[in-house]
């Protein structure tokens, strides 16, 4: 038997290529071994799947990274589940479930308890903030304080002033590109719209975007970077920490969109500072104006995200400098492209559907009191206006990325039993457009709301279930009945080259979905402006 010295002596006398190939050796052992581990004595080991996705996440990169156009790895899981059935192992770690019936077990409401997973919830590179926290009690204690600036009554009268001030401003951009005859990218103009709303709304600041029509375009085109980069972002969730760490002025050389977007960590860095140096002067802050007095509010609500989270019962160390920026980032990167996305793709389903565009702007206009856009709460008693928005959220989810989370206890699918601490997902679209639920779930059909079924609207998930549903639902909802309301009541408008195939339909999942690399956005012309209306 040889003696540890012996050994030793043996390793000092190879040569380079000796260690190199012993190296090799060891490693390919090593990767047998995990290969054996995972097919044959893993906890998933008996799910449904592929053997290649069982042995290796490298399985999902190839389908998100490497197969053209990208983001392919969600229409993989669609295959697989057309092969193996409901319920399927995707990769080593994490089970996929394609069942409407048992969503409201995963996604349950309190007192259950689901952790996010941290591989998804490290994505956004936000792990103080809401979104990216993984901790249930955590997430519920960061949510709770968020909440008094999303409660139904607060949207309902300073988020809705607040709304119809913007949606005023957005007009008169409408007004412009019909005296130019020019026009209007939706993606590019709606998300200026929602970014300044929501930065006015949550920050008491004016972000400026709508009158600034290159700072626009350029973050759009940063959505759009990101966009592109988050099926890597989803493999490497590490490559956040080494992209915030590059000097801006590098960043903003190398990739000038991209750095658009991380410039708003800086920017939120800058409103939270500032906030916290003037603290003494809280009274003079919460005035009873928004930014620049030009809108009176009744004060139904904290000022800004910050006092919210300052008046909340968090503990001290959950207000601090880090807690507030990330949180604020968080906020508005989840309630800016998100909404605009959903405008742009609801204003094209309309203007797609003559029938529809007409039955829609004689309700509206019926509704129109002294040739102003009534109250919120009337807009969405309007039969056509909420079906359509409701059928265009069903069509165009809020994600189509799978939200996997984690149960501290075991699940129960059927027969199957899932081991506690398992990754388990399922996909918003998958219940969506489920044709047992919605008959041709591809179609744009406001009417199927009419009459729908118990079980289409308990199957109506386009924001979410849960703990984890979206905490500002209500106001993206203010936000597009304000705006169609005004802006089919106002203006005669037609798409202008712009085609379902290219520019609507996802054929990428980068969390959001994404039209084809060739399309340049959704655009329509301004016919006529029939000016008299306003909100």
């Amino acid at each position: 038997m040889l003696s540890k010295a012996d050994v030793t002596e043996h390793l000092l006398s190879l040569t380079l290529i000796e260690a190199v190939l012993y190296a090799l050796g060891i490693y390919l052992l090593a990767v047998a071994f995990l290969i054996f581990y995972r097919l044959t004595f893993h906890p998933l080991s008996r799910f449904p799947g592929p053997k290649l996705a069982a042995t290796t996440k490298w399985y999902e990169f190839y389908h998100d990274i490497i197969k053209s156009p990208g983001g392919q790895f969600a229409k993989e899981i669609e295959r697989m589940h057309e092969q193996y059935g409901n319920i399927v192992r995707i990769n080593p770690d994490e089970i996929h479930i394609r069942d409407p019936l048992w969503f409201d077990s995963l996604y349950a409401p309190n007192p259950t308890q689901r952790d996010k997973y941290p591989p998804a919830a490290r994505m956004v590179g936000l792990p103080l903030g809401s979104h990216g926290t993984v901790e249930h009690d955590v997430h519920r204690k960061r949510r709770a304080a968020n909440a008094p600036l999303f409660s139904k009554r607060a949207i309902a009268s300073d988020g809705q002033l607040l709304i119809r001030q913007h949606a005023k401003e957005l007009g008169n951009i409408f007004e412009k590109s019909l005296a130019d005859g020019q026009p209007i990218n939706l993606d590019t103009v709606l998300l200026a719209f929602t970014t300044d709303t929501l930065y006015h709304y949550a920050f008491d600041k004016d972000a400026g975007f709508m009158h600034d029509p290159v700072a626009a375009q350029s973050w759009r085109n940063a959505m759009i970077s990101v966009a592109t980069a988050t099926p890597f972002i989803k493999q490497f969730p590490w490559i956040i920490k080494i992209i915030t760490a590059i000097p801006h002025v590098l960043l903003a050389y190398m990739l000038p969109d991209l750095s658009r977007l991380l410039g708003v960590h800086r920017t939120m860095k800058g409103l939270v500072t500032e906030y916290m140096t003037t603290r003494e002067d809280r009274p003079q802050l919460e005035s009873q104006k928004t930014h620049g007095g030009s809108a009176k509010i009744s004060m139904q609500r904290p000022p800004t995200l910050f006092h919210a989270i300052e008046r909340s019962t968090l503990p001290p160390h959950e207000k601090n400098a880090a807690r507030l920026q990330q949180e604020g980032a968080t906020m508005l990167f989840a309630g800016s492209e998100t909404t605009a996305r959903l405008l742009a793709h609801t204003m094209f389903h309309i203007l797609d559907n003559p029938d529809i565009l007409r039955k829609l702007k004689e309700e509206i206009l019926e509704a129109v009191d002294d040739d102003k856009i009534p109250d919120l709460k009337i807009l969405e008693k309007l039969p056509w206006l909420t079906a359509t928005v409701r059928e265009s959220l069903r069509l165009r989810a809020a994600t189509t990325s799978r939200l996997p989370l984690v149960s501290k206890t075991q699940l129960a699918y059927k027969d199957w039993v899932i081991p506690a601490g398992t990754p388990v997902s399922m996909s918003h679209p998958d219940i969506l457009h489920d044709a047992t639920i919605y008959p041709e779930p591809l179609k744009f059909d406001p009417e199927r709301w009419f009459d729908a079924t118990e079980r289409a609207n308990r199957s109506f998930v386009a924001f979410g279930k849960g703990t984890r549903m979206c905490q500002g639902m209500d106001f993206a909802y203010a936000e597009m009945y304000i705006t169609l309301a005004l802006l089919f009541s106002r203006f005669d408008l037609e798409l202008f080259e712009t085609y379902r195939h290219r520019d609507i339909d996802y054929v990428r999942d980068c969390f959001l979905g994404e039209p084809d690399r060739a399309s340049p956005g959704i655009r329509v012309k301004i016919v006529a402006d029939n000016g008299k209306y306003t909100v």
